[in-house]
């Protein structure tokens, strides 16, 4: 063959001929000009053989245009695709053939007698069509280029190769046939609407630009769009050049005054709910003003934006709603959502916190009225971690709710009807999430918020590796309990795998933690079996036991079943368990009474007390009944935040173990490293940077977090360490690596300032 490829060579320079090779042109489509070689079908055959075929991908269309000549030696309306530079070279040189032979091909064909190799492989070979020979061919004259034998070499390759493009062809028509009837079968199933087969609006990663485009953005967008909108911050220039002067007053503010006077307005609201609401109104006026008034004091801000504010936003949130922010997807729009997405006005999403609201905090089912959550922890992600507004999307899917007041109160905004449950929900779940990614990308981040228990473990169960999502009920609140746990242990000086646990709840919350804790001790040594027996959980009907007799063992709970006789009460579990930790977080508000403290007290030296349960009335004891109890001697944290408390002329700090300190900076991290889905580990790594932040002054305090006013610097670091994780372990997507992670990260984060507004001029 490779003698055969020299002579095709040869016969180029000698004839001027240019071979035709793949290019990014003429690979594009199917018929890409090369021509098969030697096809001598006739039209009846083509048809049979099924050569008009359309590719709905593609849209490309292939039809043979005219039937082949009976005398032609070439079909030249037969086109195929090929693939290797053998195939190119014998293609090419296949069209020689009709024009050069040899002298000695023409003088043996004039004798009758003679019998050459072709006979033989026509003989031979005639199921696979008529091949021409050398004889067939009128040759010019005093051209001896070849021999006969290595005509006939050739044209039987070429002859091979024609053979085996059509058995490939027509395997690819019967793959093509098959997968376009599975298809089908699929996409009438309508549970199967959006999958992988549905084209997708965003494959990749993102920019990091803004997609603003200046040109098309109008004074009055300016002015009035919260998303460019400077108040009074426009310079005078500005407002001439844009077109908007004379629509506000003459002053000009500089963004400092700006946030003096929105926090001169707040002081004036008595009631938390109204600051709440003033708050979001800015957030619809002036985007980058809220987050700066936010940023002004974290620490008196985020009580006003998130819990314990939120929950009761939530509650009443069908009486304050007043803008619409985020998007509400009713089960109504089952097989839809796709479009519902679509008239979100912004396609670089990256961020989404979903909700269905049958568990909001510690408050129950609140339907449509959970918005609240998804709306205040997107606010968190721009104020402590820099992800821009533009790129989140707060989601509510309401499928009904089993609360009859909601259900008759004339001001619910939500569906009134029951929830949704079974095949439906969950079909309604699934379609969501693959309307996400088909939308947004896979890059997309899908926070799961207040789910109900049984479907929060089994959608994160079910979508954790197939999806870039996480469930901060069970894995946010997970980590920032274990980075307290951790920085405890300073103080105590001992591992976790000294130490025995005690839950007070076995939902979301109090699981995610036992499941951290089990990795955590897994890490430093223990098995499996020694982890677990270190971990106790006490529900509503006492303690998780193998074989209980009050039953409600669930596949989770039973993960951490101990073999022990039952135990009914939080009071006997600690007296027969004896932990040195007691963690909350069954929104059982005062569960942790004077008994149970100072019987944690006579156990341990330094007990370590978590109040972990949202809002504050739901908290299971508070910081200063803690530090009573336990006569200064305890060690808290608590979800809510509670004031500092003097005991002994001694003055503790409560640190708050709120979630904030642990999803802004997860987010960051995943969307700077482009990872695709997030492990468990992620969360074990974002606890042990944040223990590791904590000082030696927080800690003498009685602090077992970072001040509050450190958080956004909390959150990169935190987010530096999941890039570092993302990249040694082969999760990151993008390319090339960061040299300085931290740089990077910083460089990607929302710019409080407020920019330009006109584009810079410069000298042509």
């Amino acid at each position: 063959m490779y003698s055969i490829l020299r002579r095709c060579s040869g016969i180029r320079k000698t004839f001027g001929l240019t071979p035709v090779y793949p290019t990014a042109n003429n690979s594009q489509s199917p018929s890409n000009g090369q021509i098969t070689p030697l096809h001598t079908h006739s039209c009846g055959k083509e048809r049979e053989q099924g050569y008009y075929t359309k590719s709905n991908n593609n849209n490309h269309e292939r039809e043979s245009q005219s039937c082949c000549s009976s005398s032609s030696r070439v079909c030249k309306n037969h086109t195929t695709t090929t693939t290797t530079t053998l195939e190119y070279e014998l293609s090419n040189f296949a069209k020689l053939t009709t024009r050069i032979t040899t002298q000695s091909a023409a003088e043996v064909a004039t004798s009758p007698h003679t019998v050459t190799d072709t006979d033989r492989y026509r003989d031979t070979d005639t199921d696979q069509g008529n091949l021409p020979t050398a004889t067939d061919l009128e040759l010019p004259k005093g051209l001896p280029l070849s021999s006969r034998h290595h005509w006939n070499q050739l044209q039987s390759s070429l002859h091979a190769l024609h053979h085996q493009q059509q058995q490939q062809q027509q395997q690819l028509r019967s793959y093509s046939s098959t997968s376009h009837t599975n298809l089908e079968d699929k996409m009438s199933n309508p549970a199967s609407k959006v999958n992988e087969y549905a084209n997708r609006d965003r494959l990749g990663l993102w920019g990091t630009g803004d997609n603003e485009v200046v040109g098309s953005i109008s004074g009055f967008a300016r002015l009035y769009d919260k998303r460019y909108s400077k108040g009074l911050a426009f310079t005078h220039e500005e407002r001439q050049q844009l077109g908007i002067h004379g629509l506000l007053p003459y002053v000009v503010k500089e963004p400092s005054e700006q946030v003096a006077h929105c926090r001169a307005l707040l002081e004036r609201l008595e009631q938390d709910l109204d600051k709440y609401m003033y708050l979001i109104s800015l957030s619809e006026r002036n985007e980058r003003l809220f987050y700066n008034v936010l940023s002004s004091d974290i620490a008196y801000m985020m009580p006003l934006v998130y819990t314990p504010t939120v929950g009761l936003a939530c509650q009443r949130y069908s009486l304050i709603h007043q803008n619409a922010k985020g998007m509400f997807i009713s089960i109504k729009d089952k097989g839809h959502i796709y479009d519902v997405l679509k008239n979100w006005p912004e396609t670089d999403v990256r961020a989404i916190v979903v909700t269905d609201g049958e568990r909001i905090l510690g408050l129950g089912d609140l339907g449509a009225n959970g918005m609240g959550i998804p709306v205040g922890k997107l606010s968190l992600y721009t104020a402590l971690a820099g992800i821009k507004p533009s790129q989140c999307l707060p989601i509510t899917l309401d499928v009904g709710t089993n609360t009859e007041s909601l259900l008759e109160d004339p001001l619910y905004i939500g569906l009134r009807e029951r929830r949704a449950t079974g095949d439906l929900y969950d079909e309604f779940i699934d379609e969501f999430m693959h309307a996400c990614v088909r939308r947004f990308g896979q890059n997309c981040l899908i926070q799961f918020e207040d789910f109900a228990n049984a479907n929060a473990f089994r959608l994160l169960s079910k979508y954790r590796d197939t999806f870039c999502t996480f469930n901060d009920d069970i894995q946010g609140t997970a980590s920032v309990a274990v980075a307290g746990l951790l920085a405890s242990l300073k103080i105590k000086k001992t591992q976790l795998k000294d130490n025995t646990l005690l839950f007070l709840g076995a939902g979301e919350a109090a699981l995610g933690i036992a499941n951290l804790c089990l990795m955590a001790m897994k890490a430093e040594g223990l098995t499996e079996e020694e982890a677990k027996a270190r971990i106790w959980m006490v529900d509503s009907r006492g303690v998780i036991t193998r074989d209980r007799p009050k039953g409600g063992l669930t596949e989770h709970k039973l993960h951490f079943a101990q073999l022990h006789e039952p135990i009914d009460t939080l009071a006997e579990a600690v007296r027969k368990v004896r932990p040195n930790v007691l963690i909350g977080a069954a929104a059982q508000g005062g569960a942790f009474n004077q008994e149970i403290l100072e019987l944690m007290a006579d156990i341990n030296e330094t007990p370590i007390i978590f109040a972990l349960s949202n809002p504050t009335s739901k908290a299971e004891c508070t910081a200063e009944e803690a530090y009573t109890y336990t006569k200064g001697r305890c060690i808290f944290a608590s979800g809510s935040p509670f004031a500092p408390v003097t005991y002994n002329n001694k003055k503790f700090y409560p640190g708050q173990g709120n979630n904030s300190y642990i999803f802004p900076g997860v987010a960051l991290g995943v969307l700077c490293a482009g990872m695709l889905n997030i492990p468990e580990q992620v969360f074990l790594v974002a606890a042990e940077r944040l223990a590791e932040l904590v000082s030696k002054d927080d800690l003498s305090k009685g602090s077992l977090y970072p001040p509050l006013s450190s958080i956004v610097n909390c959150s990169v670091a935190i987010a530096e360490k999941i890039v570092e994780y993302a990249y040694k372990n082969g999760l990151a997507t993008v390319r090339p690596e960061p040299v300085n992670k931290l740089a990077f990260i910083k460089a990607q984060m929302f710019d409080l300032d407020y920019p330009r507004s006109v584009p810079a001029t410069y000298k042509m």
